[in-house]
């Protein structure tokens, strides 16, 4: 009877600390992501670049974006190289914020321009590509933190995986998408091209198609009646998204991050899937080089 008792208490023993453990894993997931946010929001400079990678085929495939940047204190430099398949070119901006203005060069532009007639259009591009904004969009909107198993224990790269709440993306993304339908922006070159920021997810709608008539009519009617309503298009997508946070465990300062979304939608009649991943690598912390000064004054020759 004892021997049975005996038994009884160990697997309750067992099975409580088996709890005790999942509780745990879990909770040293979320102070693992809070620890690493904490400490990149502390620094003061660092360098990054990326890419957006499709792994699906469909409309979007040309849509690749290449981005490459740093931030030293209260300045954050970035260029961006956006594809333009259905004209077969790569359109290059650069962006340069510092303090409360911005400043953008595109294309063969020699001198950076103060952009504050567009600062909503040209800050969502430096915002889509940010990895300080990648960090505030996991804080906001973050559905759990999980462990990723250790591939290579014998290095110091530990990674933990946040997914996102599909509820909030999808306000994020209607906020994007109605904030482009009046900032078309001018290119603040010579062109007459207009610049339109791309989104994280959901390309195929960065093209303005959402706004087309599906009857193809021309005309004002276009942008009222018989223009598919963007609201509905996103409300009844199928939405999941989530970041993958590499960091070094002995610094607690991410490597890379690397966000994966899958989106199903009904756009002008048709079933649109995408698959897309955004990477983005983080190195030089503390040694960047200084980011220039537009309103600086021209060196002497």
């Amino acid at each position: 009877m004892r021997k049975g008792w005996t038994i009884g208490l160990v697997t309750l023993f067992c099975t409580a600390m088996a709890g005790c453990n999942q509780m745990g894993v879990k909770q040293n997931a979320g102070s693992a992501f809070d620890q690493v946010h904490d400490q990149f929001s502390a620094q003061d400079s660092y360098a990054f670049y990326g890419s957006t990678k499709l792994l699906t085929e469909n409309s979007a495939n040309g849509n690749a974006v290449n981005f490459s940047g740093r931030k030293d204190r209260d300045a954050v430099y970035m260029n961006v190289k956006l594809s333009v398949p259905e004209e077969n070119r790569v359109e290059t901006l650069s962006l340069l914020h510092r303090g409360d203005k911005l400043y953008a060069k595109q294309g063969s532009d020699p001198e950076w321009k103060d952009v504050a007639h567009a600062q909503a259009a040209f800050r969502q591009e430096l915002d889509n590509w940010s990895p300080d904004y990648s960090f505030q969009q996991m804080a906001e909107m973050k559905r759990n933190v999980r462990p990723v198993p250790d591939e290579n224990p014998n290095d110091d790269i530990e990674a933990v995986r946040v997914t996102l709440d599909p509820a909030k993306l999808k306000n994020w993304l209607v906020t994007q998408m109605n904030e482009q339908t009046g900032s078309h922006v001018q290119s603040t070159s010579a062109a007459t091209s207009t610049h339109r920021p791309r989104v994280k997810l959901a390309m195929a709608l960065s093209d303005g198609a959402w706004k087309k008539s599906a009857t193809g009519q021309k005309g004002p009617r276009i942008q009222s009646a018989n223009t598919p309503n963007l609201n509905e298009i996103v409300e009844q997508m199928d939405l999941n998204a989530e970041y993958t946070v590499h960091y070094n465990r002995k610094t607690m300062l991410p490597t890379t991050i690397t966000m994966s979304i899958q989106s199903q939608y009904d756009l002008n009649g048709r079933r649109v899937r995408e698959h897309s991943q955004v990477e983005t690598y983080l190195q030089n912390y503390g040694q960047v080089k200084p980011i220039p000064d537009p309103e600086a004054a021209p060196a002497s020759p």
